[in-house]
């Protein structure tokens, strides 16, 4: 203990003799070898370190944390312009909502059956969403609908679900910030007792793979330091060594992150939490590379008895271009990622190529202030390097056999690319995040209850200038659905002709042909019952017409007797005339008679002359007499007259009969050979029901025009129209994984099929497009062709000129660029090998773009130092420079490709697979390229070329070229 403590009152004193040295004009003075610029570094070491100190503080405590930024700033999954974008926002126009292709499912999953409680509180929890205005755009309910609930249920009654379209397209910071939103509001409403609710679907996953990138952010950073931390400590063996280049990247990055936080704020580069992601692994390995390469050139330079000051200045001298040229490869290459279309390249371009910059200015003024500082304290001594001996055996076998030692490299290197042809990337967001984010959590739920990919379908738009809510339209609709459903690896259509994602019952010209049969069925047997209330009505006119003609005798008898009683009646008349005159005669000549009788006092009480008086009165009634006999006469004569009438009545009568019968006979007869056939064609059209429904009846669809005003139509319409009729939609479920390259094949027939099926229908000229998980990631692959292509021209071509204007060489600049790329096939082969056909988990395809950059961008580093140091010592000649350069380097490039490559292999404890995969690429290649390209490649090409290798300089040698 009082060994250290003396050790520790040691440096506090030289420190402080650092802080208390006055300013020193006579080193500022210039001296051979060493310029202006370091030697202000060695003279202000320590107000450079402070330089940075508060930056780093300053920046870290004013501008917000990069993840925070990103999370309100990040920019969409893919362009506003791609096609299944597009579709997607089609649909929220013309159906209601912002329009984005941020689509989720909300799946309730019961422990039994969902009943009136599930039922409720789905309602409840369906309004509490859609109250959200900000954050949920629209919501397509089945389940609230009887008619349409078993769309969106499960066969076991166990799971529901409905779609939701959220604010926001996929990736952006509002997407993710609206599935938080959906998140929390189901969060803070449980479901009851034995139900689990999942927030899930195509922009969940997304969602949750960008948030397990997140996650483990600072996990990443700790290993990443960690590990970097730990080979530091073996190589140098002293903590006050190792602590020049983490100083160096700890600052880089702590100011580099706010640098690019404060200008993601302000919208002045694009941000993103993959850009976070590989802005702090690049900036550890390249900033701790440009640490090492300067501290490595001081310790050969104290190795070979230069004195501190003279080392520093011999180190910066040696490797400040080197590192200029490495931060510009760097930066340069992945700026070349900004040309690139989608987000996760385009947004990670500039925050690295900043991070980079940054970077290298700490390590260009940062770092020779802490070598300037730790020199004259006495730190950052070398100890003895036994690896001497090992690189001069390998540099001197190189130089004697370079021909074997170059085909048993590119050996190595060719069997690792001859896995290439196997290579499949991924496009399965869901197997490249943890398999318990809650995204796949719900997709697990569904598989569970529900059919194969039904919350990964794809959105078939079909777009026309016309009112398609037609007859004529449906019938081509069907025809595009049944096309789409006949393309292989299609599982179910859902649209206006398939509500229920199976054929509608009464929309077929099967069931309207039965529906016809039944009906002629009904006509048939009514037309029975009315050809017997014929045959009957005929019977009865027979009688009737019998009753006619017996009236008619019966008139004809009664109007003889008639005429006979009419005499009679007249000779009455004439005798009560005169019977009349001959009473009234009678009466005048009685009348004194009379008036004699009616003076006898009490007549009334005398019989006798009580009857005198009644007889008298007789003829007082004689005038009534004849009265009547003329009414009797008159009304014979009357009816005498209304017999000719009645005749000729029962003349119309009989004819009316007649015609009757006229047309009864032909009515029975044409209902006699009616009816047969009317039974042939019911038992026909049975048939053609009965056989078609059993066979195929898709082909047969068939919707009258009365079918729109039924109560089912009418509920189906809304879904699956827009307001005006002009658009439709259908949902299109595959057989396959969602994610999968079948599915995005399988989107790709979809089109031209639907084109195919549209032609000469009344949908001819019609637009269609799909959205979804199969369109989505066909986007994707088409935008990551074309950025490979961009990123590998432009990142070539920048690098290229890099090396050439820092060689000075045609060939040189074309071999370290060769090499790389040999370096990338290499160990894009072997991660393949590993993860595809080992851990069977197939490479996402970000990976091969974004290793590619970041292989070209760092495997250049060590080769240009190589190259560079090869070029140093031409002056020994070819093959004697060619040994003390990997001599001298090997150490150095060795610590510093192992570094780095642990730093990528740090990437493997993030949660996202494809960060991971990423890792392991780049790791691997910048192994290979040190332990093989840099250490038997380069150097065997070099020494094969021989002068050619400098061309278009002019090398004249100096030492021969043989053993050195």
């Amino acid at each position: 203990m009082s060994a250290v403590r003396a050790r520790l009152r040691e440096l506090l004193v030289k420190v402080r003799g650092e802080f208390a040295v006055p300013f020193d004009r006579e080193h500022l003075r210039r001296r051979p070898g060493r310029p202006v610029l370091a030697r202000l570094m060695y003279t202000f070491s320590v107000p450079i370190i402070a330089v940075w100190l508060i930056a780093a503080g300053g920046l870290n405590f004013f501008v917000p944390q990069l993840e925070t930024v990103v999370k309100g700033h990040a920019q969409s999954f893919l362009p506003d312009d791609a096609s299944s974008v597009q579709a997607i926002v089609k649909m929220g126009h013309y159906f209601g909502g912002a329009g984005t292709n941020n689509f989720v499912y909300v799946l309730l999953e019961g422990d039994a059956p969902l009943g009136n409680d599930a039922h409720r509180y789905y309602t409840a929890l369906l309004d509490r969403l859609t109250q959200d205005k900000t954050h949920i755009n629209s919501a397509m309910d089945l389940w609230s609908n009887p008619d349409f609930s078993p769309a969106s249920e499960s066969s076991d009654g166990k799971a529901s679900y409905v779609l939701l379209n959220l604010a926001g397209n996929m990736g952006t910071a509002m997407a993710m910030e609206s599935t938080q939103a959906a998140r929390d509001i189901i969060a803070d409403y449980p479901p009851p007792p034995g139900i689990t609710v999942h927030l899930t679907g195509p922009s969940a996953v997304v969602n949750d793979e960008l948030l397990a990138i997140n996650d483990s952010m600072l996990l990443l950073i700790v290993v990443c330091a960690g590990l970097v931390g730990a080979v530091l400590i073996c190589v140098y063996r002293s903590p006050i060594t190792v602590a020049m280049p983490l100083l160096t990247v700890g600052m880089g990055l702590a100011v580099a992150r706010p640098v690019v936080a404060y200008l993601g704020e302000h919208q002045m580069v694009g941000v993103s939490i993959f850009a976070s992601a590989l802005l702090a692994v690049i900036v550890l390995g390249a900033g701790t590379n440009y640490g090492i390469f300067l501290l490595g050139r001081y310790q050969e330079a104290r190795r070979a008895g230069a004195d501190p000051e003279t080392a520093y200045y011999t180190a910066l001298r040696g490797v400040l271009h080197i590192i200029v040229a490495s931060g510009l490869t760097v930066a340069g290459a992945t700026a070349c990622m900004s040309f690139t279309r989608l987000a996760i390249f385009s947004t990670s371009g500039l925050p690295c190529t900043i991070a980079v910059m940054v970077t290298l200015a700490a390590a260009l003024t940062l770092g020779p202030a802490l070598l300037a500082l730790g020199s004259r304290l006495g730190f950052f001594e070398p100890r003895a390097q036994s690896s001497q001996r090992r690189w001069r055996r390998i540099a001197t076998s190189v130089v004697r056999w370079p021909g074997p030692v170059l085909v048993a490299a590119l050996t190595v290197l060719v069997l690792a690319i001859l896995v290439l042809p196997t290579f499949r990337p991924s496009f399965n967001e869901r197997i490249a995040q943890p398999s318990d984010s809650q995204a796949n959590q719900g997709f697990a739920a569904a598989d569970r209850h529900l059919p194969p990919n039904i919350m990964a379908p794809s959105i078939f738009l079909v777009e026309s200038d016309h009112d398609l809510r037609n007859p004529a339209d449906l019938i081509a609709l069907a025809k595009l659905t049944n096309a789409v459903l006949k393309v292989p690896g299609v599982s179910a259509v859902q649209g206006i002709t398939r509500p229920l994602t199976t054929p509608l019952e009464q929309g077929t010209l099967t069931n309207q042909a039965g529906y016809i049969g039944n009906r002629f069925t009904q006509m048939t047997t009514m037309l029975s019952q009315r050809l017997d209330d014929l045959t009957t009505l005929a019977g009865r006119i027979d009688q009737l017409n019998l009753t006619v003609k017996g009236v008619e005798g019966a008139l004809s008898t009664g109007k003889a007797g008639f005429d006979e009683v009419n005499s009679n009646a007249a000779a009455l008349q004439t005798d009560v005339a005169g019977v009349v005159d001959k009473l009234n005669s009678l009466r005048d000549t009685a009348g004194p008679a009379r008036q004699f009788v009616s003076s006898i006092p009490q007549c009334h009480d005398v019989r006798a002359c009580q009857a005198a008086l009644t007889g008298f009165s007789l003829f007082d009634d004689v005038g009534k007499l004849d009265t009547v006999v003329d009414g009797l006469v008159q009304g014979v004569h009357s009816a005498s007259q209304a017999f000719p009438q009645l005749a000729a009545q029962l003349a119309s009568v009989k004819d009316f009969i007649a015609q009757v019968e006229g047309i009864l006979a032909p009515l029975q007869s044409t209902l006699n050979m009616l009816l047969p056939q009317v039974s042939d064609i019911t038992q026909f059209l049975g048939e053609v029901s009965k056989s078609f429904t059993t066979g195929d009846p898709d082909d047969f669809f068939f919707m009258p025009s009365q079918a729109f005003d039924s109560p089912l139509f009418k509920s189906a319409l809304p879904y699956f129209f827009s307001p005006d009729g002009k658009v439709t939609r259908m949902i299109v479920t595959p057989q396959m994984e969602g994610f999968s390259r079948e599915a995005m094949d399988l989107s790709a027939k979809i089109i031209p099929a639907s084109l195919q099926a549209m032609k000469g229908t009344s949908l001819a000229g019609s637009t269609v497009s799909i959205g979804g998980p199969g369109g989505t990631l066909l986007n994707i692959e088409a935008f990551v062709r074309e950025d490979f292509i961009t990123s590998v021209v432009a990142a070539f071509a920048f690098v290229f000129c890099v090396v050439l204007i820092l060689l000075r060489s045609l060939v040189a600049a074309v071999a370290v660029i060769g090499t790389v790329a040999l370096s990338y096939l290499s160990a894009l082969g072997l991660t393949v090998l590993i993860w595809q056909h080992l851990i069977g988990n197939p490479l996402h395809w970000s990976v091969a773009p974004v290793s590619f950059i970041f292989l070209v961008a760092v495997g250049a580093d060590y080769n240009m130092l190589l190259v560079s140091r090869f070029k140093e010592e031409l002056a020994a000649g070819i093959n004697t420079g060619i040994i003390r350069s990997m001599v001298n380097t090997g150490g150095v490039v060795t610590t510093a490709g192992l570094v780095f490559g642990l730093t990528m292999f740090a990437m493997l404890v993030s949660y996202a697979h494809n960060i991971a995969q990423i890792g392991t690429t780049v790791g691997i290649g910048l192994f290979l390229d040190t332990l093989i390209v840099r250490s038997f490649v380069v150097p065997t090409i070099a020494a094969l070329a021989g002068r050619w290798f400098w061309w278009p300089i002019n090398i004249h040698r100096t030492a021969p070229a043989g053993r050195p």
